[in-house]
């Protein structure tokens, strides 16, 4: 029997532990008969553990210390943490979205047998780091996307609002954002929330008739110290524009089911998604938008580039520039660049989604063909099941621990009632 152990975020609700929950999912579905899955759930920085695991999983979750070397051991993090614990090691990242890594990395990729990324830009970051200081990968790495459920994300058989949004929002025209904020001054930012915001207020202030922004969005976490902290966010922008009539901004903050996400991607005030993000290692939430059929303003850069293709989309133009100091961290560091979007055309497609909506929605709908031929969740677990076959085909030659069989001893049934002891006969001396 294989003894396969999986590491990861697989409790939080962070895209770490939801690209987890995918991986875990196509082991568990795909394996042969003789592995013997279990898992490790581990913290991702302070995003929450909410996210409800299935009995089934549950049941395999073992804690540390590790008892006995695992047959193989896959490490689902970021690459400086990656170990070779196991006879056979996988590791699985995003990198950084930066457009060049630390150099240490490629050290910890290469104690891997294989590394899975879930995009050619996260490929083509370590590929770019190794060059840079004269190291060679001798790790292969492996794409393999991440995807939506077609089953989960559609918009067909929609039978209800997502309440929230009619309770709240008056606009009939919004444009919906999703991420986290993280650090960064404004306009550093890795989502560039706060850049893209400005640009809204920016566009549409003293104008009549003027389309919502939707912001689903927190920090670490979901408490009411983090909301209240977006909140202040949000007001430090709309106070740089002091005598001017601004546009409304909802905010959306806490945690939402499968479900509930669809609905409000599908909510008909809902009109299109704006991100102005920096850098994706993959971008989960925007494949799942583009499977509804709407029009998406974003860059055509790092991670989306893969399943969001440029003529489909309002792709928004910019440049390379360093990662500001305040957004500066042990991965995205100082030496890295990322993309920076023009704000003025920024602006222009704002409007221009408002007037041209017809247009960019069918476009839109030819996004979405393209998705949902291409990264559901049917089609990337072929890819799975083709990187499990290659696995298990390594391993042949892995000796693995067998357990001892004995036989079976039987009790031998005797006749002992005409079965007596012979003493022998006592001489008086």
């Amino acid at each position: 029997m294989r003894k396969v152990i999986i590491s990861s975020p697989l409790a939080t609700q962070s895209g770490y532990g939801h690209h987890a929950r995918e991986v875990i999912d196509n082991f568990f579905d795909k394996k042969p008969d003789d592995w013997d899955i279990k898992l490790l759930s581990l913290p991702w920085g302070h995003t929450p553990f909410t996210y409800p695991i299935s009995f089934e999983w549950q049941k395999n979750i073992i804690p540390l210390p590790l008892q006995s070397q695992p047959d193989i051991w896959v490490q689902i993090t970021v690459p400086n943490e990656f170990q070779n614990i196991g006879k056979y090691n996988i590791g699985v990242t995003a990198g950084t979205e930066g457009d060049i890594c630390p150099e240490s990395w490629i050290d910890q990729i290469n104690k891997m047998n294989i590394v899975i990324i879930p995009s050619n830009f996260t490929k083509k970051v370590f590929e770019d780091t190794a060059k840079k200081h004269n190291k060679t990968i001798t790790t292969e790495l492996k794409v393999i996307s991440e995807y939506f459920d077609e089953l989960s994300y559609d918009n067909k058989n929609i039978t209800e609002n997502f309440s929230i949004i009619d309770k709240t929002v008056k606009e009939s025209f919004a444009f919906l954002s999703v991420g986290h904020w993280l650090r960064g001054n404004l306009g550093e930012d890795r989502k560039n929330t706060g850049g893209m915001l400005h640009c809204f207020f920016d566009t549409f202030k003293n104008k009549k008739n003027t389309p919502a922004l939707i912001v689903k969005t927190s920090g670490a976490t979901y408490s009411v110290v983090d909301r209240l902290d977006i909140e202040n966010k949000i007001n430090e922008i709309r106070n740089l524009f002091p005598n001017d009539k601004l546009p409304s901004v909802y905010l959306l903050h806490g945690d939402l089911t499968t479900k509930e996400m669809n609905l409000l991607y599908n909510h008909p005030k809902i009109k299109a998604m704006v991100s102005f993000t920096k850098a994706e290692g993959f971008g989960r939430p925007l494949l799942e938008f583009s499977a509804i059929g709407k029009p998406i303003i974003v860059p055509h850069y790092s991670g989306p580039v893969d399943f969001l293709k440029q003529e489909f989309i309002c792709a928004l133009p910019g440049q390379l520039t360093p990662i500001h100091k305040s957004a500066q961290n042990d991965f995205l560091i100082k030496d890295a660049k990322w993309f920076s979007v023009d704000y003025k055309y920024s602006s222009k497609m704002f409007l221009d989604i408002i007037k041209n909506y017809k247009k960019w929605k069918e476009l839109a709908k030819r996004q979405r063909y393209f998705v949902r031929s291409n990264f559901t969740k049917t089609k990337i677990s072929e890819l799975y099941n083709n990187l499990i076959t290659y696995v298990n085909n390594q391993l042949k030659d892995v000796p693995q621990q067998v357990s001892l069989k004995l036989p079976t001893l039987k009790k031998v049934e005797t006749d002992t009632s005409s079965q007596q002891i012979k003493l022998p006969k006592l001489e008086k001396i």
